[in-house]
């Protein structure tokens, strides 16, 4: 519903109705929109961050690095995301608040989880990083590029799709050329 209505277009009650439950059943467990709300970020999170880790638990960092960014990429150009973005980025402008909760659950999250794979494998010496967090920022730039013009204005998004290994392979690669540890 928040993709069709909008956060603010949504009410729990019109939630309870599809899900088949009582508003008391729904309001025993989300206190209100906002709750239900930062709820369903930190579902999609959950589903984010198991693609990143399932595939790269144990790893050498380049390959590390290149299933982190496979699957935030992967992710990022799913139809979800895509028409998640689209539909509340114009809403989440108008509500402070709520753009600070979403980000700090979202992409906040995915930053400093990234940022410390970086800050874990400097202290390792597996990299040369003055600041984690801005290697991580970095880096995700270096993913994403253009691709997020292409998908909000839906230019090109096959051909993105199937360019994510080289796109994300040629950043890590960039990346760590950039980072690598002086002989």
């Amino acid at each position: 519903m928040f993709l069709t209505r909008g956060v603010q277009g949504t009410t729990l009650e019109a939630v309870a109705k599809a899900a088949g439950v009582s508003r008391v059943t729904l309001y025993s467990h989300f206190s209100d929109k906002t709750a239900l709300f930062e709820a369903t970020i930190r579902r999609e999170m959950a589903r984010l961050e198991g693609l990143q880790k399932t595939s790269a638990a144990g790893l050498p960092l380049r390959d590390t690095l290149v299933a982190f960014g496979m699957g935030l990429m992967t992710y990022l150009t799913s139809g979800a995301a895509v028409s998640f973005y689209s539909v509340l980025a114009g809403e989440l402008r108008r509500h402070p608040d709520l753009a600070s909760r979403f980000y700090w659950l979202g992409p906040g999250q995915t930053l400093r989880n990234l940022t410390a794979l970086l800050a874990a494998a400097h202290e390792r010496g597996e990299v040369a990083l003055p600041s984690p967090v801005r290697g991580a920022d970095q880096l995700i730039g270096l993913w994403q590029g253009m691709s997020q013009f292409q998908l909000a204005l839906g230019v090109g998004v096959e051909e993105l799709v199937a360019s994510l290994p080289e796109r994300v392979e040629g950043g890590v690669d960039l990346f760590l050329r950039q980072h690598r540890v002086p002989c």
